[in-house]
Parts: C-alpha cells; sequence; structure tokens
C-alpha cells in the first residue's frame, strides 16, 4: 500500500472566487493510483512565487471543514497557497459513516492507511510544486490531531517540508502499548508501533523547524502524549499550551500557527 503514483493526473472540478481568492475544486493520482480530493486556496491573482502550506484535518472531519478552509482563506488573502486534502476514508472518500467515532481515530495505527496517507500527501507536494504561484523551496505543513500523526511521518520523509506544526497531536509510545498481550500479538503490536508511531520518526524532521501547539484539557492527548512526541523531536523545536480541549481552542492556536510560518518560510531563502 501506499506505492507513489508518477503521474498527478490532475482533474480539475469546480473553481469559485471569494473577493481577493480562488478555491479550487480538484482531484489527483495519490499513492496505488488512489484518486484524491483536493482543495487549492490561493490568490486570484498570482504573483511573484511565495510560500505554500499543506493543512491537514483529523478523524472524522475532512478539507472542507470549517477549521481548515478559516485559515486557509485567510493565509490566501496574505498571498500564501494553501492545499487541503481528504484522507482515506474521510470526506469524499468515505465509504461508510461509522457509529464509533473511535473506528477512524484507530486508523492512524494501522500501516497500510499510514502508508497510503504519505503518498497521497509527497503527491499533494507534487501539485504545489507545478502550481504558479508558489516558490518549491517554501513549502510547510499542518496537520490536526490525526492529521498532525501521520503528518509527522510524512515531514520525516519528504525533505521538500520545509517547517512543521503539529496540532492537538502527540504520542502513545509512552504506555508502551506493544508490550500487551502474548508474544505473538507483542510482536505485531511492536511491527504496527515501528510502522505508524510519530514518536519513531520526529528525530527525522530536524534540522527543519518543529513546532507543536496543544491544549491544556485534552482528553485525547494528554500531557504525557505530547510530551512523549515533542521529545523526540530534534531541534529546532517548540511547544506551546493554550486554554481548550480536543474540540475547543481559540484563535490564538492559528495566531501560533501563522507566526511560525511567517518565521519559517516567510523570507526568501538565500544561496
Amino acid at each position: 500500500m501506499g506505492t507513489r503514483a508518477t503521474e498527478l493526473d490532475i482533474q480539475p472540478r469546480n473553481r469559485r472566487e471569494i473577493g481577493t481568492i480562488a478555491l479550487e475544486h480538484l482531484r489527483y493520482t495519490g499513492g496505488d493510483g488512489a484518486r484524491v480530493p483536493a482543495c487549492l486556496i490561493r490568490p486570484v491573482e498570482i504573483g511573484a512565487p511565495g510560500p505554500a502550506v499543506i493543512l491537514q484535518h483529523g478523524a472524522n472531519t475532512s478539507k472542507d471543514d470549517d477549521y481548515i478552509q478559516a485559515p486557509a482563506r485567510r493565509w490566501a488573502r496574505q498571498g500564501w497557497t494553501v492545499l487541503a486534502i481528504d484522507l482515506a476514508e474521510h470526506g469524499e472518500r468515505a465509504q461508510t459513516e461509522p457509529d464509533d467515532v473511535m473506528t477512524r481515530r484507530r486508523l492512524v495505527a494501522n500501516p497500510a492507511f499510514v502508508a497510503q496517507g504519505v503518498a497521497d500527501l509527497q503527491g499533494g507536494v507534487d501539485l504545489l510544486t507545478a502550481t504558479a504561484g508558489v516558490d518549491a523551496a517554501r513549502i510547510g505543513f499542518a496537520g490536526f490531531s490525526l492529521g498532525g500523526m501521520l503528518g509527522t511521518i510524512f515531514c520525516a520523509r519528504e525533505a521538500r517540508i520545509r517547517a512543521a506544526a503539529i496540532v492537538i497531536a502527540g504520542s502513545f509510545a509512552y504506555t508502551k502499548y506493544w508490550e500487551r498481550g502474548d508474544d505473538a500479538q507483542q510482536q505485531r503490536r511492536r511491527e504496527g508501533a515501528d510502522a505508524t508511531d510519530p514518536a519513531f520518526f520526529a528525530s527525522k524532521i530536524s534540522p527543519r523547524p518543529f513546532l507543536m501547539v496543544n491544549t491544556k484539557d485534552d482528553p485525547i492527548f494528554p500531557r504525557d502524549a505530547v510530551q512523549t512526541l515533542f521529545e523526540a523531536a530534534g531541534e529546532p523545536k517548540e511547544l506551546r499550551w493554550h486554554p481548550g480541549t480536543h474540540h475547543e481552542w481559540g484563535g490564538s492556536i492559528y495566531r501560533d500557527l501563522w507566526e511560525f510560518f511567517l518565521r519559517t518560510l516567510g523570507e526568501t531563502p538565500k544561496g
């Protein structure tokens, strides 16, 4: 699973303008030939190449949810390009609507889902590098929850991502969950952890900038889970805490993201 496509085969679907920005819905070929629904948000007037960010949704949501679209549109009004995609089993790619919200949350521990997501996101970078108005040397990533855990692995493997921000996410490696069960179960769990747990990949993002933004009362990612992922990452890195829960937070999180990307992607690279 997750073999990267060699041809994007971009299929435009619809485009609309909202003031100074354009929203373009399209599909491209991702891992194993999957057709990936995406939304490209950018200025109507395309100027000199500038920064771009992949903004990735979490479990049980999609590229079209407000918490993705609202910052994407704000950043596009600043002249940036933003790409948001639907992960497998989400948004336009969902085959069913599970009764249990944990069904999709557990996907991040599935090696096939992770491999597919990484390949799909790599295709998204290919798309951005071929997009007018994008500076291929200034592409960043921001992922929420499941999108942050998966995104850590993606950023570790994709050198074209120049700055990574992980939001309301963490790692459960501190629980050593692979030690549960009999010997065969432990072996399977350890193999799964090696392929999917972001704590085993975070160090490979360094020396690119790494930001984690978390809420103080998140019942899904407690402080130990956050600290585990942060401690696994290399320098330069930064961890910020804000009031809120897993699904409720204020605008300060988005300000942190914007300021981080301004620092890391906003200046034209030298050399």
